[in-house]
This record gives structure tokens, C-alpha cells and sequence, in this order.
């Protein structure tokens, strides 16, 4: 919340660039929004190791990590989408044990923990009873270097064939959520990151839904599917088909 809370209140200054790319952008409230999320941590927990989109270090043996994504889904933000959020999850012992994602402007906080139920707002979430692919919406992203990963097309294409609808929203952790509250069916992604998916990811495995890592590319980026369980083995065939052998 108060990373999210910071960037609605500064929302006048999202055009306030640090870094921009060909398909995607870096502002300097992504880094000060980091910092407050940072210092609500730290004040209690102020040993315990930091990893997030704008810095810190990957320890996969640290015995409690903190990963957070300030703003997840930082091009909408910029243009004034209220699709995005901020995400914050908790890693003990290598294992998720607590994960929240917040919707400042859709005033929506999903949480989670390892032996608890998935909510929204205080209310349980459940993920959907879909059990056709071809009933199915399923959200998906691009990566910012599209130009260098054209097999995303791929599976966006051989998706697309096969289900009701294909989506891209522009916000990773609001798409697992969504999964887990049945808004969604499924959500895939060729190259998504730990802190696009760590919080989320727990919700949605409480929610009902099974994630997937279905290749693990680096210590922080996977192939990742969530789906609400009753489509995954279809959805997942399709998925590994489009993608590069």
C-alpha cells in the first residue's frame, strides 16, 4: 500500500522518465516507489534480504527474501490505465509464505499466505470453473524486447486459435490475480519475472488455480502458466507447441 499510495498521489508526475526502451518504460516513481516499499520492511525486518524490480540481489538460499515490484504495469500507469498495481511477496526458506497485490486506483488489495485462504478486500477469491479451452479468456503479455523473442507472437497466434478470447492487459501480478478470482481463466507468459509473479502466484494457488514454471530461463525469469486448474494440461500443450525447440 505504500508503494502503491505514493505513486496514485504523485500520478501527475508519470511522465517523469528515467529510462525509456523501444517498448516499454523505466520512470523515477518505479524507483521511488521501490524505496517506500523498502522502508516499510526494513523498519521491521531490518535484516532481512531485499530483491526487487528496481535493485537489490537474488539469494535463492536466503533464509527470508522480500521481492517486490513497485509498479507492476508501468507503460499503463504513464498513459493513465488504471490497471496496475504494486506487489510485494515474502520468501522463506525458498518457499512464497505471504504475497500481496494492491490496485490503488480499482481500490483492490489481493492477499494470501502459505496455509490461508486468497482474498480480495477481506473477501475469498476463487478461481474459475472453465473446463473447455475453447471457453476460455487467457491473459497474456509481449516482452519489451519483442523484436529479439518474435516467438511470443507465436504463442500469442497459437493461443488465440484456440481459445474464446486472448487478452493482453499490460499488468502481470493484476493477471495472476485475476486468474485467481475467476475473472480469468488462464494466464500465460514466455518471459515473465520472479517479482511480476511471486505475490501473485501464491494467491492464485489458493485461490484453486496451479501455476507452472515450464522453463526456467534464468534464477529470476520462467516460461509461466497460471490457470485455474481444469484447462492447464490443454492450454499447456498449446503454449509449449509455439514455443522455440
Amino acid at each position: 500500500r505504500a508503494a502503491g499510495n505514493h505513486a496514485l498521489t504523485n500520478i501527475d508526475r508519470r511522465n517523469e522518465v528515467a529510462q525509456r526502451f523501444a517498448h516499454d518504460v523505466k520512470l523515477h516513481l518505479d524507483l521511488e516507489c521501490q524505496k517506500k516499499a523498502e522502508e516499510v520492511i526494513r523498519n521491521t525486518f531490518p535484516a532481512h534480504m531485499v530483491l526487487g524490480e528496481e535493485g537489490g540481489s537474488f539469494d535463492a538460499a536466503a533464509d527470508m527474501l522480500w521481492i517486490v515490484d513497485p509498479i507492476d504495469g508501468t507503460v499503463n500507469f504513464m498513459h493513465g490505465l488504471p490497471l496496475w498495481c504494486s506487489s510485494v511477496a515474502v520468501r522463506a526458506g525458498g518457499e512464497v509464505v505471504a504475497g500481496a497485490v494492491y490496485l490503488p486506483v480499482m481500490k483492490e488489495c489481493f492477499t494470501a499466505t502459505l496455509n490461508g485462504p486468497a482474498m480480495c478486500n477481506g473477501e475469498p477469491v476463487h478461481a474459475s470453473t472453465t473446463e473447455i479451452l475453447g471457453d476460455a479468456i487467457v491473459l497474456t503479455g509481449l516482452s519489451k524486447n519483442i523484436g529479439e523473442n518474435l516467438y511470443t507472437l507465436d504463442v500469442l497466434k497459437a493461443v488465440s486459435m484456440k481459445v474464446q478470447k486472448a487478452r493482453i492487459m499490460g499488468a502481470a501480478a493484476v493477471d495472476v490475480c485475476y486468474v485467481a478470482s475467476g475473472r480469468a481463466d488462464a494466464y500465460i507468459e514466455a518471459g515473465i519475472y520472479l517479482w511480476d509473479i511471486a505475490a501473485a502466484g501464491l494467491i492464485a494457488r489458493r485461490a484453486g488455480a496451479r501455476t507452472e514454471v515450464i522453463e526456467k530461463l534464468s534464477d529470476v525469469r520462467f516460461r509461466y502458466l497460471c490457470t485455474n486448474g481444469k484447462i492447464h494440461d490443454a492450454l499447456r500443450d498449446v503454449v509449449v507447441g509455439a514455443l522455440p525447440r
